[in-house]
């Protein structure tokens, strides 16, 4: 079904590089889709931005521009911020004063609604997302203590897969990094961290991550930083490119110069994961659904690997790579040290580890 994949692929629409996380860049402002029943300023803060508002009317509302498509239904004008409902597909654009039933009572960065994607303005970044100063912007000799109440607890096995809390990586404020770089791309890229550390405990270095620096305390040997800390990010279709690259030996399944199907299915995952992250909002419906069928195929795959299997899988995936080779090389581009061990192996010239691309190896 894959041989005459995406024939065509739409204009992608404008992103200015120095909006973080494929944001889009007008008015001055960076524009996201917010996830439905969360405020424009968790979402600012899930990027490392804060909330800027602005009214782009109902002529030209932004939402069919982050979604990269017209809704089926335009409603009226309702509150102060876009409202996008998945559900029924239908958006009501924003006006300077809210209506009375909206809920809208207080800041504009602080209102949600269960069921409403919202079209948040962000401010723009001075700089590329990290800090031109990083690493000098990191603290030495500081530590930034859970102390009963500044952890986070969430997901991070993307980037971790031991010295997690109580060994799950999956519910976790801490894990195993061989660089303090790691930690400090890890904090950037999670909504929920605004600091991180990094340091030794029990005779391994571990990054641990913070939603505040309440617990701040000297201690020797110990690096500390907040979100805005860190090596400047890396553009997603850049990292879905250069990660498909290094699998092409993988190509014809495994082999002498693939022998390790885990790590290579991880590094698909790692490199699909950053194509959807890359195309969202940005090419026609149809693309996206080829997208989403093969990174769900390959999910399924990484759960019950067969030697028969993964050429089928590599070479579906490896197709729609191709067809989309000319837009991801139109997209910003880095300039990466493969030496540099706060990078993820794909960019460092190797596949990913059996469990995450940020693996020593």
């Amino acid at each position: 079904m894959f041989r005459a994949l995406l024939a065509t692929v739409v204009s992608a629409v404008a992103v200015h590089a120095a909006c973080p996380g494929g944001g889009l860049l007008a008015h001055g402002r960076c524009w996201y889709l917010s996830q439905a029943g969360a405020s424009c300023g968790t979402t600012c803060a899930g990027k490392g931005l804060t909330y800027s508002h602005y009214v782009a009317g109902e002529d030209q509302p932004m939402l069919p521009r982050l979604l990269g498509r017209n809704p089926a239904t335009k409603q009226f004008a309702w509150g102060r911020i876009e409202c996008y409902v998945a559900s029924a597909d239908r958006y009501h654009p924003a006006k300077a004063a809210p209506n009375s039933n909206t809920g809208d009572n207080g800041e504009a960065s602080d209102w949600s609604v269960d069921v409403c994607e919202l079209a948040c303005a962000c401010a723009e970044p001075e700089a590329s997302t990290g800090s031109a100063d990083y690493p000098a912007c990191a603290q030495r000799n500081e530590v930034l203590r859970h102390a009963g109440a500044h952890a986070i607890f969430v997901d991070l096995s993307s980037h971790g897969a031991a010295g997690c809390w109580q060994n799950d990586c999956t519910n976790t404020d801490k894990f195993n990094a061989a660089d303090m770089g790691i930690c400090a791309r890890t904090c950037s890229q999670t909504e929920e961290c605004t600091h991180w550390s990094y340091g030794e405990q029990d005779g391994t270095a571990k990054c641990f991550f913070r939603k505040s620096d309440g617990g701040r305390e000297q201690a020797d040997g110990w690096v500390s930083g907040t979100k805005a800390c860190a090596p400047p990010s890396l553009p997603d279709a850049f990292v879905a490119l250069t990660s498909s690259e290094v699998l092409l030996p993988c190509d014809g399944g495994k082999s002498d110069a693939c022998p390790d199907m885990a790590r290579a299915v991880t590094t698909w995952k790692f490199a699909i994961k950053h194509l959807k992250r890359a195309t969202e909002g940005k090419l026609d419906a149809n693309t996206m659904n080829f997208i989403n069928q093969v990174s769900g195929d390959t999910d399924a795959f990484a759960a019950q690997m067969s030697e028969e299997n993964f050429p089928v899988i590599a070479a579906n995936n490896r197709q729609v790579f191709q067809a989309l080779q000319g837009w991801l090389l139109s997209q910003p581009k880095a300039e990466v040290d493969p030496n540099d061990a706060s990078l993820p192996q794909p960019l460092r010239g190797s596949l990913c580890g059996a469990s995450h691309c940020y693996e020593e190896l």
